[in-house]
């Protein structure tokens, strides 16, 4: 009794494991989304570009930090330069000047002033006290960064945008293939009883021949539909940054698609605010970065101050060996500079011209973005709800040809219909689901662009 209690209890931990990884391995949209935020190369660049804008700005701010350099130097001079000096001054340095030389000639003497070998040690030390330019690019590194922070939620609403596409596609396959294997079975049901009833002579070859070339293009769409759902399968993999060899099991119905169209909130478009566009966003962090650069050729006309100071040790002899067995003698000085631009030839002011253009090129483009997101608002509205009102009309066709498909089958069977009636029936109720189908994933369609032209398909 207590063995099977054990073997019980394995059995159901078995089970619960398997149903557990089951269910953890099945991707919904949104885990298809959060697995290509983490894995797709487009994204991982995103962040990339964020961790740089970052060190950007690190970069910035150790410009106006100290600066501290350190200098050794080692020399042996082979041979000295020569002083150059007149006649006269050679001869007061007991320099053998020949006698009656011009006393303002030239004369080519040897350095009194220099030894050969000489080692210097210097440490140079500089702190800007005053620069606009630095100030501003403070200003200017930080909102590159976040122009970073931007592109990067721009880059997830494009893959937001492509993998909810693909993951809308490949449910709709996947539900047309079980749709297509219940009109095949149905099908070739009826297929077999009309062959039986061929045999028995109550009816014509002619019928069995209609029947099976239906039976025939069903199957031929099914291979069709099933290698658009390979294909299907392999984008949607290739948008999530998903391994192509392993296998991907979505989680989703039909019905829930259409759920999610009926419960699309609309917008307020009265105070719409143009921001929540990524791309009108965009621009309006890169306006401001042309404003920080106009600015910045203002402050190149400012004066600059720098603090600086040097520290250091020097040795000399004609021995360059000596130089590491006698004394170094050290020194040092402190100072400030202040560079004050007077004249450029106008190069300064040629430039805050062509930074103010910049800005004004930059206002126009967001000026352009909001008449193209009112229009693209527009259209997609427009496009959504004919696709929606399309849905129900397409679903009543539906409706109505399953019902005629029905009552043509039971006249049939009760020999007051004709096979001809049963073929044009299945006939119009494929088309009627390849109509319903399609106006499915175009109204999920038409719902990703609005919600992506409103700013509402992905936000942080």
């Amino acid at each position: 009794m207590k063995k099977l209690s054990v073997l019980s209890l394995l059995v159901t931990l078995i089970l619960y494991h398997g149903a557990y990884a089951q269910q953890d391995s099945l991707f919904t949209l949104d885990k298809c989304i959060d697995y290509a935020f983490t894995n797709q190369a487009d994204v991982k660049n995103a962040m990339i570009d964020q961790q740089i804008s970052q060190y950007k700005i690190n970069e910035t701010r150790a410009y106006g930090l100290p600066q501290v350099n350190f200098e050794g130097t080692t020399m042996y001079n082979i041979e000295l330069q020569r002083m150059f000096v007149t006649n006269a001054v050679a001869g007061n340095f007991g320099a053998p000047v020949a006698p009656g030389a011009d006393p303002n000639g030239t004369y080519a003497m040897r350095n009194l002033f220099q030894l050969k070998a000489s080692n210097t040690a210097t440490l140079n030390a500089s702190q800007i006290l005053f620069d606009g330019s630095y100030l501003l690019g403070l200003k200017a590194s930080k909102t590159y960064s976040e122009l970073a922070t931007k592109s990067m939620t721009q880059t997830k609403i494009e893959t937001t945008d492509k993998i909810t596409k693909a993951f809308y596609l490949v449910l709709i396959n996947q539900q047309r293939i079980q749709l297509l294997d219940a009109n095949i079975a149905r099908i070739d049901t009826s297929l077999k009883q009309l062959k039986q009833i061929n045999k028995e002579g109550f009816a014509e070859s002619l019928e069995v021949n209609r029947l099976e070339v239906t039976s025939n293009n069903l199957k031929s769409e099914r291979v069709n539909v099933d290698n658009q759902l390979i294909l299907t399968y392999a984008l949607l993999k290739y948008q999530m940054g998903y391994p192509v060899n392993v296998d991907l099991k979505l989680s989703g119905t039909l019905d829930e698609l259409v759920t999610r169209l009926n419960t699309a909130s609309n917008p307020d478009m009265s105070s719409f605010d143009y921001n929540k566009r990524i791309e009108y966003s965009i621009l309006n962090t890169q306006k401001r970065l042309e404003e920080l650069n106009y600015k910045n050729t203002r402050a190149i006309s400012y004066p600059k101050l720098v603090a600086f100071g040097t520290a250091g040790v020097l040795n000399a002899s004609n021995t360059y060996s000596d130089l590491y067995s006698t004394k170094y003698y050290g020194y040092g000085f402190i100072g400030a500079k202040l560079s004050v631009p007077l004249f450029t030839g106008l190069n300064h002011y040629y430039q805050q011209q062509g930074a103010k253009l910049k800005v004004q090129k930059v206002q126009n483009s967001m000026d352009l973005m909001e008449d193209v997101i009112d229009l693209q608002v527009q259209q997609t509205k427009l496009i959504l709800d004919n696709n929606v009102a399309n849905i129900r009309s397409q679903r009543r066709n539906l409706e109505l040809s399953e019902q005629v498909i029905k009552q043509t089958k039971i006249k049939y069977d009760e020999g007051v219909g004709s096979n001809i009636e049963v073929v044009d029936a299945e006939n119009s109720f494929k088309e009627a689901q390849t109509n319903y189908y399609d106006a499915v994933y175009n109204a999920l369609i038409s719902l990703i662009d609005y919600q992506k032209a409103t700013g509402t398909l992905y936000s942080e």
